[in-house]
């Protein structure tokens, strides 16, 4: 079960964010959230292009699972290779049109084979989970941003960086430089309550505490909803991505 909503926001013109949910048979669940940069077009081609790519990719490979001998290897070396080779598409693309230059895209994958759940991040969008009861909120991934290196090698402290001037300039994205390396987790199984994918459109509006007090507010159906609304409400400055699931409704 999962709910989602996407908004422009109330300063954009076009929404360069992106999302799929796709199932394949009864073994898998795919979630992308994608959030496109360049400018004017080239961000919402960047982002589409990205989470249709690493859809197909799984496609392909997904027959290729049940056959290994050791899945989460065989999956965690996958999902490494399918960034490499979307990476290389979209890189590519931007050498084949002035309009393409600077074009890229964060990206947010949650992974569900059988009873697993694996994530990756790339760039500055993010995966927090919520647990059962309400009662705290985790976020999963690490911003790839000039700002968090300086805070992790302790030039500044994390109260500076909310403040900084170069606070959205990104050390990683999709399509922005010629190579990258990515890192896949898995989601502890004995985890059972819900997962939160957004992009900074959510993250620079809403503080953590807050979006866990819209989860203890409302009801699942709605909680997208209210995370877009939330967000407008305070300015509305980016697009505005919001996909939440139910983890216990996929075993």
């Amino acid at each position: 079960m999962y709910v989602v909503r996407s908004d422009v926001g109330r300063k954009r013109e076009i929404n360069e964010d992106y999302y799929l949910i796709r199932k394949i048979g009864n073994e898998c669940d795919i979630y992308i959230v994608a959030d496109g940069l360049g400018g004017y077009e080239c961000g919402e081609v960047a982002s589409k292009i990205c989470a249709e790519s690493v859809y197909d990719s799984i496609l392909n490979e997904y027959s290729n699972i049940a056959k290994s001998k050791n899945k989460d290897k065989y999956i965690t070396n996958m999902m490494k290779n399918i960034i490499v080779v979307t990476n290389d598409k979209i890189f590519n693309m931007e050498k084949t049109d002035v309009k393409y230059k600077g074009m890229g895209t964060t990206l947010l994958v949650v992974f569900r084979y059988l009873d697993n759940l694996y994530y990756l991040s790339v760039g500055d969008s993010r995966i927090y989970y919520i647990d059962r009861n309400l009662s705290e909120i985790v976020r999963l991934t690490e911003d790839d941003t000039y700002v968090n290196t300086l805070v992790k090698t302790n030039i500044i402290t994390y109260e500076e960086s909310k403040n900084h001037p170069q606070r959205h300039i990104l050390t990683k994205a999709v399509g922005v430089f010629k190579d990258i390396e990515v890192d896949v987790s898995k989601i502890d199984d004995k985890l059972n309550g819900y997962i939160l994918m957004c992009t900074d459109g959510v993250t620079n509006m809403i503080k953590k505490h807050e979006l866990l007090n819209i989860f203890k507010d409302n009801e699942f159906d709605i909680i997208a909803q209210k995370i877009v609304e939330e967000s407008n409400n305070r300015g509305g400055t980016d697009n505005i991505t919001a996909l939440i699931i139910d983890i216990s409704s996929l075993n």
